[in-house]
């Protein structure tokens, strides 16, 4: 896995990559995360295709605009859009998690030429209604707050730690990233921007994608936690139903991040779906 740090528009920006031939992916991290939360993921992905993960606007070292209040997703959907024409990819694939899963639909109904295929993953973002939403969202701001407005290796660990099946899951290397992460100049600020942006569920309602499922027309692998206690998988179950081309799996013993918690199983799949091999895709679906 290699950094890159390089002005993505205005702003400086930084993207973790791998692989020098194959199909183009896109993986998008959740709300409070960095690119860094696919560490896991780029190397064995990138063995078969060319791999790239960003730190979206204001995380990890992407740095922040001064925006005026309100959504964050039209900012950060722009900086993606001029992400990929910096990388050059005519054609990509998109894997999200949580919050990024739902970037990565309004990326496909920005650009649905250019879309291939989708990977949502744990996302209450994606498929929760807004009483739901409303109720996570105010969860996922305490438990980023304990750390991001407080970094010590203490808070980053045990927040981390509550949306982790099993708390020994998270890569000690992660949480050295993040306490560096939330050291930056506009981390604070930043996450006070977003998350008080992605908590006005009315304001956000232009940005949801639950409501124009049908219309998500690509083909697409739903990976959920199935202990996730924000991303719920009886709506996972709702949503893949309304979707034209989708199909579900469920990690047992596993919350928020199926990817992280169980990366060999997360990577061989994702790899099985992008590479279009149907047939052993089929065998675990739920």
């Amino acid at each position: 896995m290699k950094a890159a740090i390089e002005r993505v528009g205005s702003f400086q920006s930084r993207y973790f990559h791998e692989g020098k031939s194959g199909p183009a992916v896109l993986l998008l991290h959740g709300v409070g995360m960095s690119g860094a939360s696919w560490l896991r993921n780029v190397d064995a992905l990138g063995q078969d295709f060319r791999v790239c993960a960003p730190d979206l606007l204001g995380n990890g070292l992407t740095e922040w605009g001064d925006f005026p209040p309100g959504p964050p997703h039209p900012h950060i959907l722009k900086h993606l859009a001029g992400l990929v024409d910096h990388l050059g990819w005519e054609e990509f694939s998109v894997v999200g998690s949580s919050f990024g899963a739902l970037m990565a639909a309004l990326l496909y109904f920005r650009m649905p030429q250019r879309v291939k295929k989708m990977i949502a993953i744990s996302s209450a973002s994606f498929v929760a209604s807004d009483e739901e939403l409303a109720v996570t969202m105010k969860e996922s701001y305490a438990n980023g707050s304990s750390a991001v407005f407080a970094p010590t290796l203490g808070t980053c660990q045990r927040r981390m730690e509550r949306i982790c099946f099993d708390p020994s899951a998270v890569p000690q290397e992660l949480i050295f990233m993040q306490l560096t992460e939330y050291a930056m100049p506009w981390a604070r600020k930043s996450y006070e921007d977003r998350m008080r942006g992605l908590m006005d569920v009315n304001t956000c309602r232009p940005y949801r994608v639950n409501d124009k499922l049908e219309e998500l027309r690509l083909p697409s692998l739903l990976v959920w936690g199935y202990n996730d206690p924000r991303a719920l998988y009886g709506r996972a179950r709702e949503a893949v139903k309304r979707m034209p081309s989708a199909r579900l799996v469920a990690f047992e013993r596993c919350k928020h991040f199926p990817h992280i918690e169980h990366p060999a199983r997360f990577n061989e799949l994702a790899r099985d779906f992008l590479a279009g091999h149907e047939d052993v895709i089929q065998q675990q679906i739920t």
